[in-house]
């Protein structure tokens, strides 16, 4: 049966000592790391100098089986003490070691697919049925959900400002696709007397289905990256191809970092995603009648904030350099001026008020 060793007791014979001592510190002893063994058991508690010594002191003189330095036992007695100055002392006299650092989470290892389903799920959102095809009408849920979702990222993390302003701009988009219905069902009510009532319905649909491909492009490429950041921060993204430098400023907390960040997805946004779409809007061979009149009626969704032609004059809304102009000089530093109160109150607005520009007071 094993004693349990304990140091309240001298050492009445050295063959029970011997069985009470932990197999490494008995280990180190016989390996003549003497040290070692005085570490393992100041470490264990055992913090008693002489019982100590007298442990060391013995294991090398096992033949005294334990008994006291006797009378004239001069050298054995200067030996012992230079045990107890030059090994215990110095290793009671030592400050404990430092714990060692927590192990840090394993990451959450996940795919751009795993995430896009997720971040499609926080939002509500059936992707059986987003058919920007089928037109706002069949979509608008859909539309709404996705304003809501990313209402509720910059909810989560205010850092998240590109998050935000994407709310605020969800107003102006869900106000152009209601025009555009609103166009098509005033032309179909005067097709039989408007002879041009068709075309009129045609440039209208064309229109509104590259808004809907347009922002479900702008979901598809973003919302997942925000899905894991907030899920499980920046180590989620490090591993997949995403725009690590924008993150790892959003993630630094720094005022000034999160702001770069945010303004980096903004224009991969302005000038990846949605390229193709105003493109395809610019191509509908209506003479540029319709770029001309979204640029005229363009404004901004920031309090504050002037239209676009003001800051762009003669500019077309659906030339990237124009549109980031625009943003530039005067959308986002307006977005950026906002309190962050004021902020948090434009980004929780209705999103039937914001496209009907009814703006908190504030």
């Amino acid at each position: 049966m094993t004693v349990e060793f304990s140091v309240d007791r001298e050492l009445e014979t050295w063959s029970e000592t011997l069985l009470r001592l932990p197999a490494g510190v008995l280990a180190a002893l016989r390996a003549g790391r003497a040290a070692e063994a005085v570490r393992l058991l100041v470490a264990a508690g055992k913090r008693d100098e002489n019982w100590l010594t007298d442990l060391v002191f013995h294991a090398r003189h096992p033949a005294l089986r334990g008994r006291a330095i006797r009378p004239g036992e001069q050298a054995l007695a200067q030996e012992w003490t230079a045990i107890r100055t030059g090994i215990v002392h110095p290793v009671l006299a030592a400050p404990p070691p430092s714990p060692a650092p927590p192990t840090p989470p394993t990451p959450v290892v996940r795919s751009v697919a795993d995430w896009k389903r997720r971040a499609l799920a926080a939002a509500g959102i059936d992707p059986a049925k987003w058919d920007p095809d089928a037109g706002f009408t069949f979509n608008k849920s859909v539309v709404e959900r996705v304003y809501a979702y990313y209402m509720g990222l910059f909810n989560q993390n205010e850092n998240l400002l590109w998050a935000g302003m994407a709310k605020l701009a969800g107003g102006e988009v869900y106000r152009a696709l209601a025009v555009t219905q609103t166009t098509m069902e005033a032309a179909a009510m005067t097709a039989d007397q408007v002879p041009t009532a068709d075309i009129i319905i045609a440039y209208a649909s064309m229109v509104q289905v590259r808004l809907l491909f347009g922002q479900r492009a702008i979901f598809d490429d973003l919302a997942w990256q925000h899905q894991a950041f907030v899920e499980a921060g920046l180590p989620a993204l490090e591993a997949l191809a995403v725009p690590l430098d924008a993150w790892r400023d959003i993630a630094s907390r720094d005022p000034g970092l999160v702001r770069r960040g945010n303004k980096a997805l903004l224009r991969r946004e302005q000038e990846v995603v949605l390229a193709p779409f105003y493109a395809a809007i610019r191509d509908i061979r209506d003479f540029d009648r319709i770029p001309e009149r979204m640029s005229a009626e363009a404004r901004s969704p920031v309090p504050g904030g002037k239209p676009f032609r003001e800051v762009v004059p003669g500019g077309d809304l659906t030339v990237f350099a124009d549109r980031w102009k625009w943003i530039e000089a005067d959308m986002l530093p307006a977005y950026e001026r906002l309190t962050p109160g004021r902020r948090r109150q434009l980004v929780n607005t209705p999103l039937a008020d914001l496209a009907a520009r009814r703006l908190p007071p504030g």
